[in-house]
């Protein structure tokens, strides 16, 4: 026969067991039914979604809201107290507008393969830690970009717009960005305002554009002093562009142009530079010592 102070320490035991399974019982709850939630990655990917789910735990820290049909409207105002979530996968949906209501303190977004048109300050402000942002295969255009639309994006280091409808590099950029993707789009002039400032910038790919040396404003990549790598493959240049920053420049890519002279000045001072592909060109001679300063070429 069990004693009654054996049988109320039983019952006890069960409360504290109760009381330290019962949180775990609720947050497994709080994961949306459409989701699957491990450890803050909130998976509710390729599920035909048109809105985002309610219910997503505070301790979210990754959304993978992918391949769905999620549009504007259902961007639930509730987002933006999930204080924890850092990174937000929302390509491939039907966005046509930049969304509000994000967590404030995401760094990584990616809003690939949308229709978005339009990059406004208010959107990006309440957003001011972003240090990554997908834009590839939207419908922005350089007057749909917001003037100042950047100017609180103090922590941004990646920007990728390749695939839009560009005819220019926006102005106003963050200092802070370090890589800058803008190929294929319709970029034909590029002027030295532009990049003026960019001195972070390590990375800049303009391939597949209409640009040609006409539209190279004097000088226009020279103040990049921390530029390693610039691609300018599938445009329409017919000479080498001179006035490079030689100072950490490594990577130089040219192929699939018209170019068919080299000035002679052009690959003067880039001692760093190491790879330089010129290929499918149309060039039949180059100048007497054109490579003379490519103390560490290595593949050409």
């Amino acid at each position: 026969m069990i004693s009654p102070a054996w049988s109320i320490f039983l019952i006890w035991t069960k409360i504290g067991l109760f009381l330290q399974v019962a949180p775990l019982l609720v947050m497994a709850k709080s994961c949306p039914s459409v989701c699957r939630c491990d450890a803050g990655f909130i998976y509710c990917n390729d599920r035909f979604l048109t809105s985002i789910p309610t219910g997503i735990p505070e301790d979210a820290t990754t959304l993978y809201l992918q391949n769905n049909q999620i549009n504007n409207a259902g961007i639930p105002s509730d987002l933006k107290n999930l204080l924890k979530v850092e990174r937000i996968y929302l390509y491939h949906n039907s966005l046509d507008e930049f969304p509000t209501n994000l967590p404030k303190y995401v760094k990584e977004l990616h809003l690939q393969e949308n229709n978005i048109r339009t990059i406004t300050y208010d959107s990006l402000s309440k957003i001011p830690y972003l240090e990554e942002l997908h834009l590839d295969d939207n419908s922005v255009s350089a007057v749909s970009i917001e003037e100042g639309a950047f100017r609180d994006s103090n922590y941004l280091r990646l920007l990728f717009l390749s695939r839009n409808h560009l005819s220019t590099i926006p102005w106003g950029l963050p200092r802070t960005i370090e890589e800058l993707r803008l190929d294929d789009n319709r970029i034909s002039t590029i002027s030295s305002p532009s990049l003026q400032g960019l001195t972070s910038l390590k990375r800049l790919v303009l391939d597949g554009n209409l640009l040609n040396n006409h539209g190279l404003g004097d000088k226009v990549f020279f103040n990049l002093v921390n530029l390693t790598e610039l691609s300018l493959v599938r445009n329409s240049l017919t000479a080498a562009p001179v006035n490079l920053p030689g100072t950490n420049l490594r990577k130089l890519y040219l192929q699939d142009n018209h170019i068919n002279r080299v000035p002679p000045n052009a690959f003067s001072y880039l001692r760093q530079l190491y790879r330089l592909d010129m290929s499918n060109n149309n060039l039949s001679n180059l100048p007497q010592g054109i490579f003379d300063d490519l103390d560490n070429i290595t593949q050409l």
